[in-house]
């Protein structure tokens, strides 16, 4: 009798348990420097950071850095040295749009600093404000600034292959997709080393990937 009393006592406190396991709340996302020095996160969705690798020690505030309304869809994308990383956001916008962006950011004296981006309108010459004016199609002019500008990869320490489109929020009356890839130097200065137009089948088999 006291066996089976144990045993159901037993049962009832493992069950407890898991209902309470189940409650919690799961951890926020993170991504971990290949190097395991830094960890990405985001905090109750709202809140993105870079911390000192399994401690709660801010090196970056994401969030206040680049207006990031929302981390859910956030994403970082390490070198495979760890010196760098590209920050895939979604910056405040109007309603019923698309705009999509990404920062760059290099650890200089152990220290995240953000980076000028090529994709920027205003960057210098020979870089993304030059080749916009390159990228006209049967006499029609891009809108300047796109809408979704994402990096997919680092090839090495130095290349990122960055996704950018134009059309998705039907500012530009012809959609255009590109992938540019970016050389960065060792001070963190960047520019677009090539270009390739994405062809519609390109497009829908990445859309598939997703």
């Amino acid at each position: 009798m006291k066996q089976c009393i144990g045993l159901g006592f037993l049962c009832w406190f493992v069950a407890f348990n898991q209902s309470i396991t189940a409650q919690e709340p799961s951890p926020p996302p993170t991504s971990v420097s290949p190097d395991k020095q830094w960890e990405y996160r985001c905090t109750d969705g709202l809140w993105s950071s870079i911390v000192k690798a399994s401690t709660n020690q801010m090196a970056l505030d994401l969030s206040n850095d680049v207006e990031v309304p929302y981390c859910h869809d956030a994403a970082i994308i390490w070198t495979p040295d760890s010196k760098r990383f590209a920050f895939n956001y979604t910056p405040p916008h109007p309603p019923h749009t698309t705009y999509e962006t990404v920062a760059f950011y290099q650890l200089r004296d152990n220290k995240w600093m953000q980076l000028q981006s090529p994709i920027d309108v205003d960057s210098a010459p020979g870089t993304f404000a030059k080749l916009v004016k390159q990228l006209s199609i049967d006499g029609h002019r891009s809108d300047p600034i796109p809408d979704i500008v994402k990096a997919r990869q680092w090839t090495d320490a130095d290349t990122a292959i960055v996704y950018v489109d134009w059309g998705s929020s039907g500012r530009s009356s012809r959609k255009q997709t590109f992938l540019f890839t970016l050389k960065f130097d060792a001070e963190g200065n960047s520019k677009i080393v090539k270009t390739h137009r994405m062809s519609d089948k390109e497009v829908k088999e990445r859309a598939n990937k997703k």
